[in-house]
């Protein structure tokens, strides 16, 4: 399955906030290999369009996770927790450090001027009691974008095989036994709550909303908490997005969805980080997030809405 996203970028100025829709994009997918019904695959690809946002800024990240089961994998739900076997886990971003939007427009000038562009690439496996992490910086005279995602990905894939750079290992991870990653991580839960909630149609069940539940993981070889803190039934949501040289880029109406309101900590520094998938519950967009919200700092957020005519929303053996 792929699900496509247009993305929307609000930007806050004091007291008020400014948006624009269609700066950029992406996807997820989530499939089981057919010559592998225990191995649940799970890609992700979101970031900004140079070509349509103000300044050219050029910020996106990819991430592909790997989720080994010790039993087959029954799709669109995931197995237990503890059926995980082992996970891995390769990202590929475009490095950023900006922590307000002057210090952005500072590292867009200093890229310009210097003409070098830095990238970061990570490498990460879990197993139950261990983990290691791998995480190294790629400098390139090109600005990549995300539509160059398969041509920058080799680059990053021979970088980290050639590393002498010692890789972070948690050799006790006796906090978190399980060998999760992030991805995977939320799918349970998402998966968990869709199953507490209202069933699918014309089937018998009840209709009682799902508890808030937590699930440790591991990224980077550290422990974190995912949190699903609240859950929310949203009877009707309008996704209307302009299109970013002017007219209507989609107008969607998605019903019977649950909001579904994450917290990740990270167990050392108890930082936290907060997003939101408003999920459908009925047909084929059942287990799919319709929108996610994602509000990284005080000044700035993301808004991917889904595109249905150009996702793929069945698997491709169906």
């Amino acid at each position: 399955m792929q699900f496509d996203y247009a993305m929307t970028v609000r930007i806050r100025f004091l007291f008020f906030w400014v948006s624009k829709d269609d700066v950029g994009g992406g996807y997820i997918r989530r499939g089981i290999p057919k010559d592998e019904p225990r191995l649940e695959l799970f890609q992700v690809l979101f970031g900004s369009d140079p070509a349509k946002t103000p300044k050219q800024i050029n910020r996106w990240g990819a991430g592909t996770e790997a989720v080994w089961h010790n039993n087959s994998v029954s799709q669109p739900a995931a197995s237990s927790a503890d059926d995980v076997a082992a996970s891995a886990f390769f990202g590929f971003m475009k490095s950023s450090k900006g922590k307000s939007v002057s210090e952005m427009q500072a590292e867009l000038k200093r890229e310009k001027d210097q003409g070098d562009h830095a990238f970061t690439g990570i490498l990460s496996r879990v197993e139950p009691g261990r983990a290691f992490s791998l995480i190294v910086p790629l400098t390139s005279s090109e600005d990549f974008n995300l539509h160059q995602y398969d041509t920058a990905e080799p680059l990053m894939i021979e970088k980290l095989s050639t590393s002498e750079q010692p890789a972070r290992t948690l050799a006790d991870s006796g906090r978190c036994p399980r060998a999760g990653e992030f991805l995977g991580t939320v799918a349970e839960l998402m998966d968990t709550a869709l199953k507490s909630a209202a069933p699918a149609r014309g089937s018998p069940g009840s209709s009682a909303l799902p508890q808030p539940a937590a699930l440790c993981y591991i990224h980077d070889a550290q422990v974190n908490i995912l949190t699903l803190a609240q859950v929310e039934p949203v009877k009707k949501l309008q996704a209307k997005i302009n299109a970013a040289k002017g007219g209507l880029l989609a107008d969607n109406t998605f019903e019977d969805l649950l909001q579904l309101d994450f917290v990740t900590t990270h167990e050392l520094s108890g930082k936290k980080v907060y997003f939101t998938l408003l999920v459908g519950t009925q047909g084929a967009l059942r287990g799919v997030p319709v929108q996610i919200r994602y509000e990284p700092n005080w000044w700035f957020q993301v808004v991917l809405n889904l595109q249905p005519r150009t996702s793929r929303l069945v698997t491709a053996s169906k």
